[in-house]
């Protein structure tokens, strides 16, 4: 395991003087990652220069670090973090949207103030002054007294010199802006003055709105948009405008070492499942081909974050946006590439990712539209019926695709129901079944042509498509009247008793059933297209086989319509 060496901290210390060096860093933060939070600390803390080591981490790595420590434990990182990746941190942890969070701003007061209030108050008297007068604004209580006058204090306020009087609106935050207020008095008292008087005439909508503009300015660096912009990132494009003979290799936008320090390794590193996104990097053997592809994979996980709206409040959260990324990359790459992976290396090598991403998500969306115009002319759909209709497994599956953006049913496999689509095989399988539906819809369809339904019955709640051909093929079966009512429960016995045969014990066999089942719905399908007659029996051959899985272990004795998902069991004789 990583674990049990300590990462080359003295490769990462002198990383700027040669691109073997920095591979050995890319190596040695993924090393770091790779242990517990409370480990990545005591690393930190035990290296002969921490301070230096920590203030060379790219912003984005910084992050990722902070989040994976825990940000109840991070004092000690922020304590050796420079401004700059402090301002990081707030500009992503303190807004929701265009709007500052008084909460949120408030939680980050007291950590950095616990982690190095001296340094936090000349950074508020300074470059941090706009959030310092927007903060007190939102969260203090300011009179002025004359020094000479003898008075009272009021309860809940504290005095500063000058005749201050202040009182922190909500009681909870009392020590901490105490604190702040009297680290600024004693770093610069006219400074601090200032803004305790000018507190009163301040505009914070303004002042709001230019402290948004700048944080934009920041984050755009990183690949942050505004809200609007970020959304074009799901904008699809055509995989015809990738074709690789087109556009010759990017150039270079890393050109100095400097440069080259700063390119994250943590995002790109959450990716590293085995694909054809990953295999073709893997043989780039140019380290500036590779920094540049690790820069450009940050910056799509910042505007996929910055499209989704997300409040980065879990680390989980950043992986997450990593494997999406990384999914529409390899899903463009399959598309368009094939088995190739020099192609795949070619095709990295001369587009923007944020481009092949919008390929991938575009195969995603492309079947997203294919099912909904379907829909919009389906048989079950006209009935009122929701994609429950399809069942648990189907149903669900589609429910995903239609998603506003396209996602998997996975069934909880993953600690939740749906993922992002992350490859052509996961599409494939997808568009498969919403062929299946089709033309099983279409037989129904052409069922209740020639055999109306009850209305009463359409619309009974939990109704699955299952009872439907079920209910109608047992009549069949058992040569009662053509239609989609149920079977008593003496009937069903009867059923199961002619399946079944000589099979006596379980797991019961029904030899014949299944093509008497696929014989009895084909002949309504005569004029069907041979695809589609292809696509059902192999779809009908499906149904048949859980149904017979679902009764394999099933004694005719303990069959009743209480539990059965497939037939309407009635208590009438």
């Amino acid at each position: 395991m990583v674990a049990q060496s300590q990462p080359n901290f003295e490769a990462s210390h002198s990383r700027f003087e040669e691109p073997v060096l920095r591979d050995k860093h890319s190596a040695f933060v993924k090393d770091l990652y790779s242990l517990s939070g409370n480990k990545i600390l005591v690393w930190i803390l035990d290296h002969k220069n921490p301070q230096e080591l920590v203030h060379g981490l790219p912003y984005e790595d910084f992050f990722w670090l902070f989040k994976k420590i825990g940000e109840d434990d991070c004092l000690p990182l922020l304590k050796l973090a420079s401004v700059d990746q402090w301002e990081y941190l707030l500009d992503l942890e303190i807004w929701k949207k265009d709007r500052l969070n008084v909460a949120h701003t408030s939680l980050w007061m007291k950590r950095l103030q616990q982690a190095d209030c001296k340094r936090l108050a000349r950074w508020l008297l300074s470059e941090g002054k706009a959030l310092a007068y927007y903060y007190f604004f939102k969260s203090i209580q300011v009179e002025k007294k004359n020094e000479d006058e003898d008075y009272d204090l009021p309860e809940g306020f504290f005095r500063l010199d000058g005749g201050f009087q202040i009182k922190a609106i909500y009681p909870e935050h009392q020590e901490t802006i105490e604190n702040i207020l009297r680290m600024m008095a004693s770093e610069d008292f006219d400074r601090c003055q200032t803004l305790l008087l000018g507190i009163g005439n301040f505009l914070p909508a303004e002042v709001e709105e230019e402290m948004y503009r700048l944080r934009n300015v920041r984050l755009a660096e990183h690949g942050f948009l505004p809200f609007e912009e970020a959304l074009s990132i799901y904008a699809p494009l055509d995989p015809e405008a990738l074709a690789i003979e087109k556009k010759p290799e990017l150039p270079n936008i890393l050109l100095d070492d400097e440069s080259r320090a700063m390119v994250p390794v943590l995002p790109f590193y959450h990716a590293e499942v085995k694909n054809m996104l990953t295999d073709a990097a893997s043989r780039i053997m140019d380290p500036l081909f590779l920094d540049r592809i690790r820069l450009e994979f940050a910056g799509l996980c910042n505007h996929i974050l910055s499209a989704d709206g997300i409040l980065v409040d879990d680390i989980e959260i950043l992986s997450k946006t990593c494997r999406k990324a990384a999914g529409y990359l390899n899903l463009a790459l399959e598309r368009l590439c094939g088995n190739s992976i020099s192609s795949a290396r070619d095709l990295l090598r001369s587009h923007p990712l944020v481009s092949i991403f919008r390929v991938g998500f575009g195969l995603a969306l492309k079947l997203k539209w294919e099912t909904e115009r379907w829909l919009k002319g389906s048989w079950f759909y006209r009935q009122g019926l929701d994609v429950g209709f399809w069942g648990d497994q189907w149903g669900e599956t589609i429910a995903g695709i239609l998603k506003k953006k396209p996602r998997l049913y996975i069934g909880l496999k993953e600690g939740e129901e749906y993922k992002d689509f992350e490859s052509l095989s996961e599409i494939d399988e997808c568009r498969s079944l919403f062929h299946r539906l089709m033309v099983l819809d279409k037989l129904l369809e052409r069922l209740t042509e020639c055999y109306p339904i009850e209305n009463g019955f359409i619309h009974s709640k939990e109704l699955t498509f299952h009872p439907l051909l079920f209910n109608f093929w047992s009549r069949c079966f058992l040569k009662l009247k053509p239609c989609f009512s149920g079977i008593s429960l003496g009937q069903a016995k009867n059923l199961f008793h002619q399946l079944r045969a000589r099979s006596e014990k379980p797991p019961f066999q029904m030899p014949g059933g299944e093509d008497n089942f696929l014989k009895n719905f084909l002949a309504y399908c005569s004029d069907f297209e041979p695809e589609a007659v292809a696509m059902l029996k192999d779809t009908l051959s499906l149904v048949w086989q859980k149904f017979q899985k679902e009764y394999e272990g099933v004694s005719i004795s303990y069959i009743n319509g209480r539990y059965s998902k497939f037939f309407t069991i009635t208590t009438s004789l």
